[in-house]
């Protein structure tokens, strides 16, 4: 059997390559799984727009969808395994490890599925089922589930069903529908799901009551920008019951230019002179389109939601401005967002007093860790690193004890 060599900084290790039904390296899982984002609010000068904080899990590194715009193309390890020879990694027992990990916590937030890869990537998810197992073991503990995927059409109903029965409700899905040319797509997500596909997979959420998210993120100059067939969409997904649209402008990272420069030459020449003009802007090491351009996009994306009597927010764009002396990321959903939690739903922070129950509801939470620690709100868990939208890892979520606050009120 032939071995690929995955390199970390100066060590590198061998596994075997399994080359159906496609190539991918199974991993053990030994480091912990539960954690949530990267940056904190105030240890990365407000470079964090996400809300509400996550359980973020992510089974596979590397993704058959092969979008050639993916920001985790740079990354090392295992992601660039996948990017230079397009094998995934695969992490065996994940669900297990996860089981193993939320069963000693009092504390949790909603599961995320998934930040990095997506998690029902086709054909390796039917084969080894960790996001749908990943997510049975968080429903199990009532802890709520949501994912974001652009393969709508590779879901478990079984998992639809399981998310919908959810005892508070808090479950909820977001599918990515960057286009509704089906051909565009192809160029775009060359694995993923059809459109169509997609949009039936959006109905059968909206059905079972979930609360359904679309994002049309990210936005490529000079290839989806165009606000009429971005109308369309919204317009299309509004009718199937989408209630909140996120966007967000796509941001070229290092060697990623190339790729994107390959398929733009191949499939829309006219975009790259559209590049030169508006990715002018540098910004936590990616080049992203300048701060007018974005405004305007932003501007022109929210009258559009709304005439159309939705709710919209954006994911991670920033511009840079001077605070207390230095640099900070301000986040442009101050200006631009419809909602006060960016993913259009207020999801509270979950809590239980014994490792014997299933988690609850924060009472009083609405799961806008940021706005806490913007000051906008007064926290109610009285966990400093919740009300500082501080980045947990899990020996944090070990340390977590909402259930204090519940008995001092």
């Amino acid at each position: 059997m032939a071995k690929v060599k995955v390199e970390f900084g100066r060590t590198a290790k061998e596994y075997e390559l399994v080359e159906r039904p496609y190539p991918h390296i199974l991993v053990p899982t030994t480091k912990h799984v539960v954690h949530g984002w990267a940056y904190g609010y105030y240890t990365h000068s407000g470079y964090r727009e996400c809300c509400s904080e996550r359980i973020l899990l992510n089974p596979y590194n590397g993704c058959s969808g092969n979008c050639p715009y993916c920001y985790t193309r740079v990354y090392g390890g295992y992601f660039k395994l996948w990017d230079e020879k397009g094998v995934v990694t695969v992490f065996e027992r994940f669900d297990e490890k996860l089981k193993e990990e939320l069963s000693q916590l009092y504390g949790a937030s909603c599961g995320y599925l998934s930040p990095a890869t997506d998690p029902f990537q086709k054909p390796l998810e039917n084969v080894y089922r960790l996001s749908e197992k990943s997510a049975y073991a968080l429903l199990d503990l009532d802890i709520p589930v949501e994912f974001i995927t652009k393969f709508g059409g590779n879901i478990s109903l079984k998992l639809l069903d399981r998310m919908g029965e959810h005892p508070y409700k808090h479950c909820f899905c977001q599918f990515s529908v960057l286009t509704l040319d089906d051909d565009l797509r192809k160029v775009l997500v060359p694995g993923g799901s059809s459109v169509q596909e997609q949009l039936k997979a959006i109905r059968r959420s909206v059905d079972r009551g979930l609360f359904t998210v679309v994002r049309v993120d990210p936005i490529i100059p000079g290839v989806n920008d165009d606000l009429k067939e971005i109308r369309e969409i919204v317009e299309a997904c509004k009718d199937l019951g989408v209630k909140h649209f996120i966007f967000s402008i796509c941001d070229i990272y290092g060697s990623v230019f190339r790729r994107m420069k390959a398929v733009a030459e191949k499939n829309f020449p006219d975009a790259i002179k559209v590049w030169k003009a508006v990715y002018t802007e540098k910004l936590d090491g990616s080049m992203q389109a300048n701060t007018a351009y974005r405004k305007m996009v932003f501007g022109a994306l929210r009258r559009i939601c709304l005439e159309e009597g939705v709710t919209m927010s954006l994911c991670m764009e920033f511009e840079l401005v001077e605070r207390g002396g230095r640099k900070w990321y301000r986040g442009l959903n101050e200006d631009y967002a419809l909602t006060s939690n960016c993913e259009g739903i207020d999801i509270p922070f979950y809590y239980r007093k014994s490792l014997k129950e299933k988690f609850k509801p924060l009472p009083g939470c609405n799961g806008n860790c940021l706005a806490c620690a913007k000051r906008l709100q007064v926290p109610v868990c009285g966990e400093r690193k919740l009300a500082s939208a501080s980045s947990l890892k899990y020996h944090d979520y070990l340390k977590l004890r909402p259930h204090r606050a519940v008995r001092l009120a």
